[in-house]
């Protein structure tokens, strides 16, 4: 393979690995608006250990943030070693040289924050399993030490000096054992505040970075074959600007977005195949 082959190669399939991790980041943000809503609901209902949030978290951690991790390090982390070791220091100023510096701060902004939300919604998992998990048996064992006291109170059973040191013990045990639960439910609600934190943080800068990614033809044409993530993650209309804002040359035919992003698809990618109509959601193009 050829130099200037080699480099084509990677540039595609930099351009379809950047895709792909848009559309699941969209995928995910949504995926976790679900979760936050349930979260909030089952707290107001007094059900966290219960309701079946862990499940839904769970799923997430380990499917689309575990992938969106990966993808960033792979791609970003290695695009930054390349980028070091090709770095030359600017003669002048120009606007190339700020898109490009935009751009690699956005990228490890976006890498930073998917790694941190990964992590921080992995805690968010397992704080929600030792609730559901954990939590009923600490209120179990609570309730049976008082349930061994007060069968004493009523027989008026006196207990030996080591019976009451092992009473004791357990009743602090218990005491513990429920001062933990309250603390890891204060955790898991701090981490579902601080998750969607950054779910919308790295929307914002996702969406910062796709505005100087009109060269990426594989990206537009997975943003259109997604259009209505785009619409419930920034809001109604937004994809109709973004694509406006993609696709911005003269050479481009059509008045909408929309328009503008199908003509740009078919002529740098030719395959517009579940473009029309709808806008259902559908999985990375190849």
């Amino acid at each position: 393979m050829s130099e200037l082959t080699r480099d084509v190669f990677e540039e595609r399939r930099a351009k379809e690995s950047l895709a792909f991790l848009v559309v699941k980041f969209l995928k995910a943000y949504v995926a976790f608006e679900g979760i936050h809503a349930a979260f909030r609901k089952a707290e107001a209902d007094g059900c966290l250990a219960s309701c079946g949030v862990f499940e839904q978290v769970r799923e997430l951690e380990e499917t689309l943030a575990f992938d969106l991790k990966e993808m960033a390090h792979g791609l970003f982390r290695n695009r930054s070693v390349r980028d070091a070791r090709q770095h030359k220091p600017a003669a002048r100023i120009s606007r190339r040289m700020l898109r490009e510096l935009k751009a690699s701060i956005e990228m490890r902004s976006i890498d930073s924050y998917l790694g941190t939300g990964y992590h921080l919604l992995a805690i968010l998992k397992e704080s929600m399993y030792q609730l559901q998990h954990y939590a009923p048996a600490y209120e179990q064992e609570k309730a049976e030490v008082a349930s061994i006291e007060d069968l004493a109170r009523r027989l008026k059973y006196a207990f030996s000096p080591e019976e009451a040191r092992e009473l004791e013990h357990l009743r602090s045990l218990a005491e513990l054992s429920m001062k933990l639960s309250a603390e890891t439910e204060a955790l898991s609600r701090r981490m579902a505040t601080r998750c969607r934190d950054l779910f919308q943080g790295t929307a914002q800068v996702i969406l910062g970075y796709l505005e100087g990614a009109g060269e990426n033809e594989v990206l537009v044409q997975n943003l259109l074959q997604n259009r209505d993530l785009l619409n419930r993650v920034y809001g109604a209309g937004t994809s109709e600007r973004i694509f406006l804002e993609l696709c911005r040359g003269r050479d481009v035919a059509g008045t909408t977005g929309v328009e503008r992003a199908r003509s740009y698809v078919q002529k740098h990618c030719g395959n517009v195949d579940g473009l029309s109509g709808g806008a259902a959601s559908r999985g990375p193009a190849a």
